[in-house]
């Protein structure tokens, strides 16, 4: 059975990681040990794709292109931090994204086997955040860092359509919306997302700066 999305979702290129441990214990046919992760994965493991979630995913990928250019990233190899708590606005939902993606994980991660591979305390959260997602990326081999600074929640609707939007999904969120309603609503905030997936203005809500 295949998973009905839009091509919105579907068609963003995929992110490319490197995977030593699923290598070590037997994951491969041959010696091709990298693993894809596509945005349509990211939304199954998510239950839903928004701003923040799509936000999290272009921000891990600027992160590992600044870190690793044409090198495959080693997934695994990136220790994360994020400024805040977990409990703060979305950045649990965040941490989740970058989880699933780059591996690093919290206290309940996986704690490697004989020193190699851990997960295990890649992921923490640390500092305070001052309104925007403040997120450092750091390679664990070389030490190089970059920190993404992004709030996605700044991305507007199409402006023709902004009070239309948020008019709906005030209907949509509380259960007042007719099919009619409910599916202009999604088409509405999926428009929203094409508009983060190309790019554009990006660099209005999401920039790099020096760790």
């Amino acid at each position: 059975m295949s998973n009905d999305f839009r091509a919105t979702i579907t068609e963003v290129p995929p992110l490319v990681l490197r995977e030593p441990l699923a290598a070590t214990l037997g994951a491969f046919n041959g010696d091709d040990h990298n693993v894809a992760f596509s945005f349509d994965d990211v939304v199954k493991a998510a239950g839903h794709v928004c701003p923040t979630v799509t936000g999290t995913y272009l921000a891990v990928s600027r992160a590992l292109d600044a870190l690793y250019g044409d090198e495959v990233p080693l997934r695994g190899g990136i220790a994360v931090t994020i400024a805040g708590s977990r409990e703060e606005g979305a950045l649990g939902g965040m941490a989740q994204v970058i989880t699933h993606v780059t591996g690093a994980a919290g206290a309940g991660g996986f704690k490697g086997l004989s020193g190699r591979f851990a997960r295990r305390g890649l992921l923490r959260f640390e500092g305070e955040s001052d309104g925007a997602a403040v997120i450092t990326f750091e390679r664990v081999d070389t030490g190089a860092a970059v920190t993404v600074r992004f709030s996605p929640w700044l991305v507007p609707f199409p402006v023709e359509k902004g009070s239309r939007a948020v008019a709906l999904m005030e209907k949509v969120v509380g259960g007042d919306a007719t099919a009619d309603e409910a599916r202009e609503f999604a088409d509405l905030w999926m428009e929203k997302i094409a508009v983060m997936l190309r790019g554009e203005d990006i660099e209005e809500w999401l920039v790099l700066e020096e760790a």
